[in-house]
């Protein structure tokens, strides 16, 4: 579904009102950078590629074709600019709060012991273990409730491979939290 709000914007820079995309910006930068931010915990590579994702999003606004919602082809955007950020500086940070699954999730039942708190660090010290694109997976998944059909256009997946993908990346941090239990 598409924001009306978002359209008028969008219409007005393509007629070459450039201060339109003012706020475009306004209406997603937070979303933006909250998302990069769940990926590179530094605050200031964060900010530098929100930065890019918008420029890059105003470059190529003509191509935006308003088939899909605007935030869709925005977060892919994002997606590739943070993935290719990080190939060039082989920078894999994740922020040090993130509460991605419910703990439940990950851990099995002869874990059930566990306080929440507990389990949350867990999860923590796990998903720091997984690589970039799988980080921002589960941060649109879980954090940020973007629906499969979305996270498949987002990231160019076909919706069959980002539910494979999540299913994976749940037991993977499943194996991992009960690897860090057991060594604790």
């Amino acid at each position: 579904m598409q924001n009306v709000n978002d359209l008028l914007a969008i219409q007005r820079v393509k007629a070459g009102d450039i201060r339109a995309f003012s706020a475009i910006v306004s209406a997603y930068q937070q979303m933006v950078f909250t998302i990069v931010m769940k990926i590179v915990e530094n605050k200031e590579d964060a900010e530098d590629i929100t930065q890019e994702v918008f420029i890059k999003a105003f470059k190529s606004l003509g191509q935006f074709k308003e088939e899909s919602a605007f935030s869709t082809w925005l977060y892919r955007i994002a997606y590739n600019t943070t993935l290719s950020e990080l190939r060039k500086k082989k920078i894999y940070f994740i922020s040090e709060n993130e509460e991605f699954l419910t703990a439940n999730e990950v851990f099995t039942d002869e874990n059930e012991d566990f306080d929440r708190e507990i389990k949350l660090q867990f999860l923590e010290k796990a998903i720091k273990k997984l690589p970039p694109d799988e980080i921002f997976l589960v941060t649109l998944y879980y954090l940020d409730g973007q629906s499969v059909e979305n996270i498949s256009e987002i990231s160019g997946l076909s919706v069959s491979n980002v539910k494979v993908k999540l299913h994976r990346i749940r037991k993977k941090l499943a194996l991992e939290i009960n690897r860090l239990i057991q060594n604790e």
